[in-house]
């Protein structure tokens, strides 16, 4: 569209440019704002697709195409893109929001047709250690194995997806509880084939499988329990496969986990282990106390049950116990973080999350190990965005942010709680789910929330609760 020259010059206008450059701009608005069904998508997808959509238009305009001939390679543009932006970009099978998306049409199917649907959680054991000791290269070779594995044979309707960082889910069409073990077992074999091939060790996968309609009927409970059962296989060791039953607790709800563990004396175990960490550091005495209290607290405000709220609460005291894992030189360092520590840093939020899973908590768990996940999916570990968060995790997000902020550290003073909530309201809808700041933000106006003050636990610990601070 422009001369060749050694300096910038002056478009010359080609027939249909001004239309072309409308409808560009159109595009960059549409990438920002959902328009022509780009929805939430990354930015990373939303603007290629602009930009590729407006040099279709481009050359379409310079060749004389018609409207109609125009309309239809749009159509398949975009098409094209939207596929894209549902798959991971590593293993080729689908990501969370495609997993998610797909899922949502195969359960419509599902109930038209009568049929039962069973959702497998596959979770390849020890990875986090295989990445560190072999390197990213290596784990990318592990992933890339395991979904050629689990997508091996799969019918049409079934579904294979990276849910996470190294988390798979498949929706079995047509098959129950016991149907889907099958598949389960002939899966592994090919998951060990396709790791032989691409020359990496033998690799173990914990299996949690849930059924439809059997188990529930919505999606996002199916995958909750599949998730769960999951977990509880990784406490039986590597390499198992539990069913969820409604009967046992392989896939407890927050709620049901919270009056459980209250009863068991599990969660004073894990909270002393979170109280531990809180007394490494004397600026950070009671910070999980009060991310509970504050956490809790922005949850009834957003109209959270009674219970929920208390599950909440519990996962704000535990969020920092991944942080027992850290070492004194690095979590108490007076100055910023090199690249490395910071690396090491952000591996308490898995630890974390292993942790509490392993007391019996995995709905908790995934909240805590979502925690630092933000909205325009930039976050850690699993790079995560928008509603792909749990609103759990969003909820403790912004509440450890404000106490982070008004409380003082070895290397800064603490903001003014108004001050923070304009920090808060800075990144909201970016870092912050924007509801949850706005919620917020309304609390400390109101005096809800008083930065600081003693937190109300509402959970106490027994009286020969163990202790880990002495």
């Amino acid at each position: 569209m422009f001369r060749r020259a050694g300096k910038f010059t002056r478009a010359r206008a080609l027939p249909g440019s001004r239309g072309l450059w409308t409808v560009m701009a159109l595009l960059a608005l549409a990438s920002a704002g959902g328009i022509l069904a780009f929805g939430q998508r990354p930015l990373a997808i939303a603007v290629p697709a602009a930009l590729a959509l407006g040099l279709v238009l481009g050359r379409s305009a310079r060749d004389g195409h018609d409207p109609e001939e125009i309309a239809a390679e749009l159509e398949e543009t975009q098409r094209q893109l939207e596929a894209l932006a549902l798959r991971d970009p590593l293993t080729g099978v689908l990501n969370h929001r495609g997993f998610q998306d797909a899922l949502e049409v195969e359960l419509r199917r599902a109930r038209r047709e009568n049929w039962s649907v069973a959702i497998v959680g596959a979770d390849v054991d020890g990875f986090r250690q295989l990445n560190d000791i072999r390197g990213h290269e290596y784990g990318d070779a592990v992933l890339t194995a395991v979904a050629q594995g689990l997508s091996t044979d799969l019918r049409p309707g079934d579904l294979c997806g990276r849910v996470g960082g190294d988390e798979f889910m498949l929706a079995l069409s047509g098959c129950d509880t016991h149907a889907a073990q099958e598949v389960v077992d002939r899966l592994r074999a090919a998951v060990d084939t396709r790791a032989a091939a691409a020359d990496v060790e033998a690799v173990t996968l914990s299996v949690g499988i849930a059924e439809f309609p059997r188990h529930a009927i919505g999606r996002a409970e199916l995958m909750r329990f599949a998730d769960g059962a999951m977990y509880w296989s990784k406490t039986a060791g590597t390499g198992q496969t539990s069913h969820y039953s409604d009967t046992d607790d392989s896939a407890l709800s927050a709620e049901e986990e919270t009056v459980r563990l209250r009863r068991s004396g599990l969660f004073n175990t894990v909270h002393a282990l979170a109280r531990a960490v809180d007394a490494r550091d004397g600026f950070t005495h009671m910070h999980s106390q009060r991310v509970g209290f504050y956490s809790a607290t922005l949850a009834g405000a957003m109209g959270m049950s009674d219970d929920r709220i208390e599950a909440v609460r519990m996962a704000g005291l535990l969020h920092d116990v991944g942080k027992i894992g850290i070492r004194d030189a690095i979590l108490l360092k007076p100055s910023a973080l090199t690249k490395p520590e910071f690396a090491v840093m952000r591996r308490h939020a898995e630890l974390g999350r292993t942790i509490i899973a392993g007391a019996g908590m995995p709905e908790i768990a995934d909240w805590v190990g979502h925690l630092h996940e933000r909205i325009d999916g930039r976050g850690y570990p699993d790079g995560l965005g928008g509603d792909q968060i749990p609103i759990e995790s969003r909820v403790l997000h912004v509440a450890d942010a404000l106490e982070a902020m008004t409380c003082p550290r070895i290397y800064r003073e603490p903001k003014d709680p108004h001050e923070a909530v304009k920090e808060l309201e800075a990144h909201a809808g970016t870092q912050f789910d924007a509801e949850a700041v706005r919620t917020m933000a309304r609390l400390i106006r109101e005096g809800a929330i008083e930065v600081g003050e003693q937190p109300r636990l509402g959970l106490p610990l027994a009286d020969d609760a163990p202790s880990l601070t002495a």
